[in-house]
């Protein structure tokens, strides 16, 4: 008895020690989790290129920043193009609903509480910069050596573990990294997918800042317990508010086509993915539809996880 729980706590304690550090640490547990993920491009840099290993990481790590710098410019660009004409539609929609009497006294006050959290939350932002700083600079450095570690071996970071615990850990953390790898590509399909059908739809319906307001509402879509829907039914409800009703009736025909794609496009990834049949694949994303509302959209990846583990019990694997 006592060996037993001698073994159990030298297996344990160990990896007991390290969650709480890479807790504590979090700016270099994301660096070695991302250049695990990442391992493939610059690896392929690498033997492409035949740069030495740290060159080639600098190389990738430079044009990233450099994406992202440029990604996140164009997005907040985009963000004021479409943020500064919606005030003009708010005083035209505070017109109206003075025009027809409705009371939105209550509505009001609870965007000015909105605005002033946004506000605050922004300060608290400012605030906190320096000490953001430094965590960027921790996880930039972190990430440069992560990356050119996992040029010598993708899971180098096991090392930090004891070898008996290694063996344990090792496989289910292998297992974990494939599943969310495969979660991710088909998020990113579907995030792809939503932002093509709002550019095209919103490019046809003339709208100013088609790009950047596509690319904000499959970015909410892509959000757990988000959806197109936040978005787009709100803005609906406006024009038909505002007398435009052939266009908000458009914009949810918009909703309905996109939510229908999607439903049916993730249904052939994930039957791709994991290796299931596509109705068997549409039947479970139906039923956490049903049971749990639109939620259970987002819901259905890891329901599908769910059925995929019991599958392989022996309840429905023996003869």
């Amino acid at each position: 008895m006592h060996e037993n729980v001698a073994i159990f706590f030298k297996k344990w304690i160990p990896v007991a020690i390290i969650l709480i550090l890479t807790w504590l640490i979090y700016p270099v547990t994301i660096a070695i989790l991302i250049a695990y993920f990442l391992h493939p491009i610059v690896y392929w840099i690498h033997k492409t290129t035949r740069l030495p290993r740290w060159l080639s990481v600098l190389v990738f790590e430079i044009a990233l920043l450099a994406s992202i710098i440029f990604g996140a410019t164009l997005v907040v660009k985009e963000l004021f193009e479409l943020i500064y004409p919606l005030r003009f539609h708010l005083e035209e929609l505070q017109v109206l609903l003075q025009t027809n009497r409705v009371n939105w006294q209550s509505v009001i006050e609870a965007l000015s509480m909105v605005s002033e959290s946004v506000l605050k939350k922004i300060t608290l932002f400012i605030q906190h910069l320096p000490a953001q700083f430094v965590e960027t600079f921790v996880f930039l450095v972190a990430l440069f050596f992560a990356l050119q570690e996992s040029l010598k071996s993708r899971t180098w970071f096991f090392i930090y573990l004891p070898s008996t615990t290694r063996k344990t850990i090792k496989p289910l953390f292998l297992k974990a990294m494939d599943l969310f790898e495969k979660f991710t590509k088909v998020e990113v399909l579907l995030f792809l997918m939503t932002f093509l059908q709002l550019c095209i739809g919103f490019k046809a319906l003339h709208f100013s800042s088609s790009l950047g307001l596509a690319f904000l509402i499959s970015f909410a879509d892509a959000l757990p317990f988000l959806g197109t829907g936040i978005v787009l039914i709100p803005m609906a409800a406006f024009f038909v508010l505002t007398k435009q009703t052939t266009l908000g009736i458009i914009i949810i025909l918009l909703y309905a086509f996109i939510l229908l794609t999607r439903q049916l496009l993730e249904s052939f990834l994930w039957a791709n993915t994991m290796h299931i049949r596509a109705v068997h694949v549409f039947f479970i994303s139906a039923c956490s539809l049903l049971l749990f509302g639109v939620p259970g959209i987002l819901l259905s990846p890891f329901l599908l996880l769910a059925a995929v583990h019991f599958s392989q019990h022996k309840w429905f694997t023996s003869q």
